[in-house]
């Protein structure tokens, strides 16, 4: 395994693909069902029981036995010429030979209680006591609509609010699902502000909170944030002893910075995935591999960039982690003209605005006065611009933010 660094940075698609292909699905676990929401589906979810479990009542209506009238049964095991009141559904007791329907029949209480069920003649409507249903009428026989061991949803699915609502309906505890990542979240800077509005020259901490969320979205389970040091052995100690599959370090967008994370990762016998991406904002996006199977990525501590590193390498690699598949950009026709790019040769990342038009989807930059996070705040996208790309016109993918 070598961990000497690249010799150039990627390509945007290049650097995409290695975060896509660099990880593989985590190994699969049983969640609770309280646990299990997010997860993918590791195995078939499989039928518990035959539906129905038991020979039950098509609809609402009679269990008779043997020839009418009827007298109510006494107990659940019918005798010739006994009948118990049953809704749809609901199991059949012990001989009985047919269900007869509420809306065939009538039932009549005689002087001393007693209950009587007479059924009725299917063309007159008339009670008639030598009516009988035919054998077997009115009965839905066990596993008549699925057996046990039946496929309920495949393998590779999501696990939203409906196959959670199935699980358990159907009398599952646990699902077995692949292992959702752990996401630890550091943050350098000892001057950053942890609330408050910036002051004396220092900036708020815009990024802990925002990429712990985003990694909660492509199905990572994620730590909250914490403020790493700054110093390089003590930050060497903190990646060691943290218990994740993938750490995204946020950091100043300074040579010393870029530098001392970069010393940090070849001294920990990483494998260098990535170093750098030619795209901007987020040329400086980091991506390596510990001895022991973590990631470690590292993102700008300038939000643009930072989240330009997100939807690039951060949300193929957790969905490739998490056993689903990276979501394909939209594919949107750009409609405004592209600023020259200052960044000659580096794929450009522009918040932009989705809408249709006709069987299109277009893509439109935001008003010029909303520039940076604001941009980013109200956008529907990011329009990938490939160094190609010079007009409107043009078909761009565009990634979700």
């Amino acid at each position: 395994m070598t961990t000497s660094r690249p010799s150039s940075m990627l390509t945007w698609h290049q650097a995409r693909s290695v975060a896509m292909t660099s990880g593989r699905a985590l190994p699969s676990i049983s969640a609770l069902i309280s646990e299990a929401g997010g997860a993918i589906l590791a195995r078939d979810l499989l039928r518990l029981q035959d539906d129905p479990p038991s020979d039950c009542a098509t609809n609402e209506g009679f269990a008779i036995c043997g020839p009418g009238p009827w007298f109510e049964a006494t107990s659940d095991r019918l005798q010739p010429g006994a009948f118990q009141e049953l809704l749809k559904g609901d199991p059949l007791p012990q001989h009985t030979d047919a269900v007869l329907a509420a809306h065939r029949s009538e039932l009549r209480t005689a002087n001393d209680g007693t209950r009587v069920l007479i059924a009725t003649d299917e063309l007159t409507g008339v009670i008639d006591e030598d009516v009988r249903p035919a054998l077997g009428s009115g009965i839905t026989r066990q596993a008549a609509h699925a057996r046990i061991g039946s496929v309920l949803v495949p393998a590779g699915r999501m696990v939203g609010p409906g196959i959670l609502a199935l699980a358990a309906a159907l009398g599952h505890d646990t699902l077995p699902v692949v292992q959702p990542p752990r996401v630890g979240t550091f943050v350098l800077g000892h001057s950053l502000l942890a609330h408050g509005l910036p002051r004396a020259g220092r900036r708020r901490d815009a990024l802990g909170d925002s990429v712990a969320y985003f990694a909660g979205l492509h199905g990572a389970r994620s730590h909250p944030p914490v403020r790493a040091p700054d110093s390089t052995h003590q930050l060497m100690e903190s990646i060691d002893d943290a218990q994740v599959d993938v750490l995204i370090i946020i950091g100043e967008y300074s040579d010393t910075h870029i530098n001392s994370l970069r010393q940090v990762i070849s001294d920990l016998g990483a494998r260098w995935l990535l170093d750098g991406v030619a795209m901007s904002p987020g040329e400086h996006t980091l991506l390596a591999k510990l001895p022991d199977g973590r990631f470690i990525v590292g993102l700008s501590g300038y939000a643009e960039a930072a989240i330009a590193g997100l939807v690039t390498i951060v949300e193929p690699l957790l969905r490739s982690l998490a056993g689903s598949v990276p979501r394909n950009p939209i594919q949107a026709v750009l409609v405004d003209d592209i600023p020259a790019d200052p960044h000659v040769g580096l794929t450009r990342l522009i918040p932009v605005l989705l809408e249709t038009s006709g069987q299109h989807v277009i893509a439109r930059g935001l008003p010029k006065e909303m520039r940076n996070l604001h941009a980013i705040a109200n956008a529907d996208g990011a329009a990938v611009l490939s160094p190609d790309i010079h007009g409107s016109g043009q078909s761009v993918p565009v990634l979700a933010i």
